[in-house]
């Protein structure tokens, strides 16, 4: 006779879809934690509104001490190495580090609004990848919350105004690499230590970003001389320094190898289009610059598009089971 049962445990794990959302409300944060560090380094290095190097040298630091100190608290991230455990990170620190510092390039040639629009691409990206590359196309389910997303993002951030330049270049390679990234977190990490291979990509993405600073203007300079610790440690740049390093990295991409990989790729893609909503929310509480009625709009949508996932998702988590 048919009865009910729980079903086994889905891919679209409430838990893991929690701890992704407090993750993504620590990248909300870091835009503003991230830019002001990135002015003050160039201020105190004596370069220009909009240099490359600020960014580039704040990301840097940021992937490479949080690596130190991820290996530090954790004892497993240190043990069990082996070539196939560097190969993986390769293969995810790669596209983070490279779409980090494509990402923070295009936010100095275009405007955030624009930025944000484009960064959020991931949500068309990651399921069309599934789709083509990988041959698993997401549920239909899914799709009424992409394209419910991308409509909200599209009048949160609006288009871009001024034409299609290096900075939305930029910011449109960074959203490809972002979507090959979540991909391979959900491919490689139930493969290896999710703690090694944490620690594995801080160290890749902070090598790529600091060798990155030898070739941006006044790198090579402060490269090879004590700048490139004291402008870290300089007066209002250590404490949001400080902020990335423990909430934006630590726990923010120490949440996301623990548990992106117990959801749906698509899934995970549409929680980090709530991002945007965060940063706007985060920025009108430090700033007081708030969204317009349209962008208002656009993050109300962002949010029913994944309470609209999350409750369909739910219906799925009881079978019913026709025992013999």
């Amino acid at each position: 006779m048919p009865t009910e049962s729980p079903a086994p445990t889905p891919p679209d794990d409430r838990t893991a879809s929690l701890a992704l959302l407090v993750a993504t409300l620590f990248w909300g944060a870091s835009f503003t934690w991230a830019k002001a560090a990135g002015e003050r380094v160039l201020h105190a290095a004596g370069l220009p509104p909009g240099a490359a190097l600020g960014p580039i040298l704040v990301l840097g630091w940021r992937f490479t001490v949080a690596g130190i100190l991820w290996v530090i608290l954790f004892p497993s991230a240190r043990r069990g190495w082996s070539g196939a455990s560097v190969t993986r990170t390769l293969i995810i620190g790669v596209p983070l580090g490279i779409g980090m510092i494509s990402q923070h390039l295009g936010l100095d040639r275009t405007s955030e609004a624009v930025a944000a629009f484009l960064t959020s691409l991931t949500i068309i990206f990651v399921p069309l990848m599934m789709t083509i590359a990988l041959r698993k196309p997401p549920r239909a389910t899914m799709w009424i919350g992409v394209i419910t997303a991308a409509v909200g993002i599209y009048l949160m951030t609006g288009p871009t105004p001024t034409g299609f330049g290096w900075g939305e270049l930029f910011g449109l390679f960074a959203s490809i690499l972002f979507s090959l990234y979540i991909l391979a977190v959900n491919a490689l990490t139930p493969l290896d230590d999710p703690m090694r291979l944490t620690a594995g990509q801080f160290f890749v993405a902070g090598f790529i970003s600091l060798f990155t600073c030898f070739f941006v203007k006044g790198g090579e300079q402060v490269m090879f001389s004590k700048q490139i610790v004291t402008l870290v440690l300089a007066k209002n740049v250590v404490w949001n320094f400080a902020l990335l390093v423990i909430f934006a990295t630590l726990g923010a991409y120490g949440i996301l190898n623990r548990f992106q990989p117990r959801v749906d790729a698509t899934r995970a893609a549409l929680i980090y289009m709530i991002e945007p909503v965060l940063a706007a929310a985060f920025a009108w509480w430090m700033t007081g610059r708030g969204l317009e009625r349209a962008g208002i709009i656009g993050a109300a949508l962002i949010l029913l598009a994944n309470l609209v996932v999350e409750l369909l998702a739910a219906r799925t988590r009881v079978k019913v089971v026709v025992l013999d």
